[in-house]
């Protein structure tokens, strides 16, 4: 017997055959794999450090993923959190169990009510490996400041001590507490201290001021005192000052609107000293070594306001120095009128 299209019947009905498997997908068919399988948990946004009784920031996301670390979209697991490291003995607050969402469940509304250094979160999920988040921080009020660095220096008069004046502040705990206002104040000595409006505290609960000493040489001449708002008590930092090396002193900007270097020009011996004193209130300026002379060592020193000292810089070896400014300079032009250059000649 044979069919329509001439084959014989046994033929027709093997394509046939063949056709509807193909269509169902048998063979290399293309159709979609299998689903990835769940198992296991990551903290994706990690708990940071934060105020006691405030919410975690940022919000903790926890995300289901496979075997190789990949998000697992398709998962709606409930995830529970709890606290895994608890120094301070905290309880948590806040909705502790979340379904996920395309694999990732948030808690926006987390607290803790005790402070404490170094807490951690763990998350777990039926069936899933748990995991634990990174280390953080719970903070209270603000109760003392303690000095940190830079007590107990010497340099030279009117010039800064070789480490800012460094303070902490902490709570009840001793966990540090950050965006503490703290302020510094030259309280003997007459030198100056850089800024002169209240420094925050990083999220180290660390804040630091810029000392320079004044112009009276003698041991532990110069004094500063660190305070932080709200507490009670407040931090003296000492130190003492040395007479100034022989040498010269070149003021950089010498004032609003007059942006120059003052002397522009200054002759030393073998072996004495410059140093440069800003002078220009809110502009900032550099001092570098120009192109085609000798380095001056130090340079560039970086730019800054009023009040910096750069220096002394010592210079043991004979020649012709030329060295700008950030403002109005001319690496190239040794000492030009008009422009923020200098030059010094050591014979």
């Amino acid at each position: 017997m044979r069919t329509f299209d001439g084959r014989p019947a046994a033929a027709s009905l093997l394509l046939l055959i063949g056709g509807l498997v193909a269509g169902c997908g048998g063979g290399d068919g293309g159709g979609p794999g299998p689903s990835p399988t769940p198992t296991k948990l990551a903290f994706t946004a990690q708990p940071g450090n934060t105020a006691v009784g405030a919410a975690i920031t940022p919000a903790v996301t926890v995300t289901v993923q496979d075997a190789s670390g990949d998000p697992v979209t398709a998962s709606t697991a409930p995830i529970t959190i709890a606290i895994g490291d608890n120094p301070g003995g905290a309880t948590l607050g806040g909705i502790t169990t979340q379904n996920a969402a395309t694999g990732v469940a948030t808690f926006s509304d987390l607290t803790l009510d005790q402070s404490g250094a170094a807490y951690t979160l763990s998350a777990s999920s039926s069936g899933l490996t748990s995991a634990t988040s990174g280390a953080f921080n719970l903070f209270g009020a603000a109760v003392l400041v303690a000095e940190n660095a830079g007590d107990n220096q010497t340099a030279e008069v009117g010039t800064a001590v070789p480490t800012d004046p460094q303070v902490l502040v902490t709570d009840a705990n001793g966990v540090p507490v950050p965006q503490v206002p703290v302020t510094f104040q030259v309280t003997a000595g007459g030198g100056t201290v850089n800024p002169t409006t209240p420094v925050s505290t990083s999220a180290a609960g660390l804040a630091s001021g810029h000392w320079t000493l004044g112009s009276e040489a003698g041991t532990d001449t110069n004094t500063l005192q660190a305070s932080a708002a709200g507490v009670v008590g407040s931090v003296t930092f000492t130190a003492s000052a040395t007479a100034a090396a022989s040498g010269a002193t070149v003021q950089v900007g010498n004032g609003p609107g007059v942006l120059v270097f003052v002397p522009q020009s200054v002759t030393i011996s073998v072996g004495e000293t410059v140093t440069w004193v800003w002078s220009s209130g809110t502009t900032s300026h550099t001092v570098t070594t120009s192109q085609g002379s000798p380095t001056i060592p130090g340079t560039p020193s970086g730019s800054h306001t009023t009040p910096f000292t750069f220096g002394p810089v010592q210079f043991n070896t004979a020649g012709t120095y030329t060295f700008y400014g950030s403002i109005r300079a001319s690496a190239t032009d040794p000492v030009a009128p008009g422009f923020m250059t200098g030059q010094i000649t050591v014979q």
